[in-house]
């Protein structure tokens, strides 16, 4: 962390790619100057262990409170997000979150006021840990912050105090309504506070909103094709095997009607990331419904940037206002409240760094091994307890292996009959044939490689086909691959364009860390074209 953190301040000072680069932490380490500090997020949510169709739901409602670092290497993966505290729900309630709080609040106090010394191969330090951002959902955050729970307030939004009729229409941000340390004491008092986090007001909240109206525009108002018949699309389209959990149920008409599609968050990102390829040879390329689609599809990118330039801010900025201003006008429709906190998004990327960094995605996955451990837990006495033990257990297993790289390769995966491939490794490489192993599948700091799927770089302009693997001593991964050149990005479809019957012989080697985004597949629409959507979020 401390490497990452000397890092971010000699050589990526002119874009935003971490919290420690924001305007906020800066300011929360002026007391500290000369000393090493590193922040931490802490996340908060309630689960239901029990069965949530049984008699006893919600009876053992669990608030589990994780924490992560921003500056350690893959925080997001789930093995690097920690559990705090487990504390019962009914008990929130009875006693207050003073008292189920406070051994937290004193651990928290002591890591900012007395810092830990660590002892290592250059000598001792002394590190001091602040509290960087309470994050969770709207609920999870307002309740241990001891906020309002109603979110029906004139003034709801938790970054400015502009009221709730004026968000309705408002497509920017206005920085005279603001909310400022000198009001605080008195909005705390009388006002609703939000928190903003792209999971949840983007994939659980605009999302639904835009794409009902898309929705309800494409079959019914100019009738471009039928519900039934993007149903039908939706079920047979190639999301490839890392998308294929991923698939949302069938649209129904009353689903539109209420402006809720019956999709997880993560099912909602799937189907607006892919939607373009879904139906756009279907819709006209000048149709404004779908140019708003694809504004938004823009902004959506945006948002998942893993660092940004004060030109992408300014950029997110004209999309948001134009996207606001667009839905008023094309639905004749208000905005509505989570459509008012992405006019805080660039303030709050320049105060806190990208907001990926610190969703709710990855600490949501979490609780499925809370939930694993408690279905194979009879007793639930003391079950708080007893879940925090096994994560004991777990955390010390999880020390023990720090120095082991993240690379899970099954022997089943192996390539025996690779005698092209070993040629290629050893032309290219020079390496002895026992240091190495051939796989057709392997999984790599939490994302799986698979033969036939494709990667890229960025601004390298070409496309790479995995062919294979290549494991060397358990430590580093290779990508033997076949390169296609990509030329023709259509904006249609917001997608490049893959020629067809290109016959690459000779084989590439690359380091996995060289490449950008997870694995992606390539999709055939009906006019025979050949389409790919990258996850690149630069």
């Amino acid at each position: 962390m401390l490497n990452n953190m000397n890092d971010l301040k000699t050589n990526n000072t002119d874009k935003i790619s971490n919290f420690i680069q924001g305007k906020l932490w800066k300011q929360k380490i002026v007391p500290y100057e000369g000393k090493i500090v590193f922040p931490f997020f802490l996340y908060v949510d309630d689960l239901e262990i029990n069965n949530p169709l049984g008699s006893h739901s919600k009876f053992q409602s669990i608030a589990a409170i994780y924490y992560n670092f921003p500056l350690h290497n893959n925080n997001s993966m789930l093995s690097n997000i920690f559990l705090a505290s487990l504390v019962k729900s009914v008990d929130f309630k009875m006693f207050g979150n003073d008292k189920c709080l406070t051994n937290l609040v004193n651990e928290i106090n002591y890591l900012e006021k007395d810092g830990i010394t660590i002892t290592t191969d250059d000598g001792q330090l002394k590190i001091y840990f602040i509290l960087g951002l309470v994050l969770g959902d709207n609920l999870g955050v307002n309740s241990i912050l001891e906020f309002s729970k109603s979110f029906s307030a004139k003034f709801f939004c938790r970054l400015c105090k502009a009221h709730k009729e004026l968000t309705k229409v408002m497509s920017i941000e206005n920085s005279s309504l603001l909310r400022t340390v000198d009001n605080y004491e008195i909005d705390t008092a009388s006002l609703n506070f939000k928190e903003s986090d792209i999971m949840h007001d983007i994939f659980e909240g605009v999302c639904h909103y835009n794409m009902c109206h898309i929705l309800k525009y494409l079959t019914i108002t100019v009738q471009l094709f039928t519900l039934d018949k993007l149903n039908n699309r939706k079920d047979i389209f190639n999301y490839g095997s890392l998308e294929a959990g991923n698939i949302s149920p069938p649209i129904l008409s009353t689903h539109i009607d209420s402006f809720r599609l019956k999709m997880s968050a993560r099912e909602m990102w799937t189907f607006v990331h892919f939607f373009s390829l879904m139906v756009g040879d279907l819709v006209p390329e000048d149709d404004e419904v779908w140019l708003f689609y694809l504004n938004f599809l823009k902004i959506i990118d945006i948002l998942l940037s893993y660092s940004f330039s004060e030109s992408k801010i300014s950029l997110l900025t004209d999309l948001i206002k134009q996207h606001h201003e667009n839905y008023i006008y094309l639905f004749n429709d208000t905005l509505k409240p989570k459509h008012h906190l992405m006019v805080h998004y660039p303030k709050i990327i320049k105060e806190s760094g990208p907001l990926r960094h610190f969703w709710c995605f990855r600490f949501e996955g979490k609780h499925k091994e809370f939930k694993t451990y408690a279905r194979v837990t009879s007793s639930r006495r003391n079950v708080t307890l007893t879940l925090a033990k096994k994560f004991q257990i777990r955390f010390a297993g999880y020390i023990m292996n720090l120095n082991k790289p993240d690379i899970i390769a099954c022997e089943k995966h192996i390539l025996f009959n690779s005698l092209s491939f070993e040629k290629e490794i050893l032309i290219k490489t020079g390496m002895n044939p026992a240091d190495y192993k051939i796989y057709r599948e392997v999984q790599f700091n939490g994302i799986s490689y698979k033969y036939n799927l494709y990667l890229s770089k960025h601004l390298n302009g070409y496309l790479f086909k995995i062919e294979a693997i290549v494991v060397v001593k358990n430590i580093n991964v290779l990508i033997l691959a076949r390169e296609i050149l990509l030329n023709n990005y259509n904006p249609h479809y917001a997608a490049y364009e893959v020629p067809k019957n290109i016959n690459i012989q000779e084989f590439s080697i690359h380091n996995i860390n060289d490449f950008r985004g997870p694995p992606v597949n390539t999709t055939n629409i009906s006019s025979g074209k050949v389409f790919i959507r990258l996850k690149e979020y630069f």
